[in-house]
């Protein structure tokens, strides 16, 4: 991610989006509401923006968050709510492109491949973790985003170690420390 000095947050809708010019820190708010209808439309419009040309592709590199909103007062994890991994199923069959765009060291990495892959979530008093039960699922699910998300960077004529780059630190995030 270009980390500007001052980072700016972006919540706006994709008209205004596309007409931002800095670097910023974006955060895709979803709401129980849009989950629960089923409801991709403006999710996959705003993401749509970021991944409009090549110049937003490089400006907004590593640069995504999702905020899930409306589930506060539910004690499962995101990963554990049958209708938000079906949400996300859904919006990732549209826009494969996360793992160019995810933020770097923030867990957002794992917050989606916990919604797309079976996980078992552990909890102690202090902490709650994710096991990823099926290694091959995981991987499966990377290759599949990598393979799909290709066609961005060929379409705007992003460098084939820009996106090893890329895939490596998207890779990177799912290693425990």
């Amino acid at each position: 991610m270009q980390t500007p000095s001052k980072p700016t947050v972006i919540r706006t809708d994709a008209t205004g989006l596309a007409s931002f010019t800095d670097d910023a820190l974006l955060v895709l708010e979803i709401s129980k509401r849009e989950i629960e209808a089923g409801s991709i439309a403006s999710s996959l419009e705003r993401l749509h923006a970021v991944a409009e040309s090549r110049e937003t592709a490089l400006r907004y590199k590593e640069s995504l968050v999702i905020q899930v909103v409306g589930y506060d007062d539910d004690p499962r994890e995101l990963a554990e709510i049958p209708e938000v991994r079906a949400f996300f199923a859904r919006l990732t069959l549209e826009w494969p492109h996360w793992l160019w765009f995810l933020h770097r060291q923030v867990g957002a990495i794992r917050l989606l491949m916990a919604l797309l892959c079976h996980v078992k979530i552990h909890r102690t008093a202090q902490r709650t973790g994710t096991e990823f039960l099926d290694s091959r699922e995981l991987v499966s699910k990377m290759i599949d985003l990598f393979g799909r998300g290709n066609a961005m960077f060929q379409a705007f004529g992003i460098s084939e170690a820009e996106a090893q780059a890329s895939a490596d630190s998207a890779c990177a995030e799912l290693v425990p420390r």
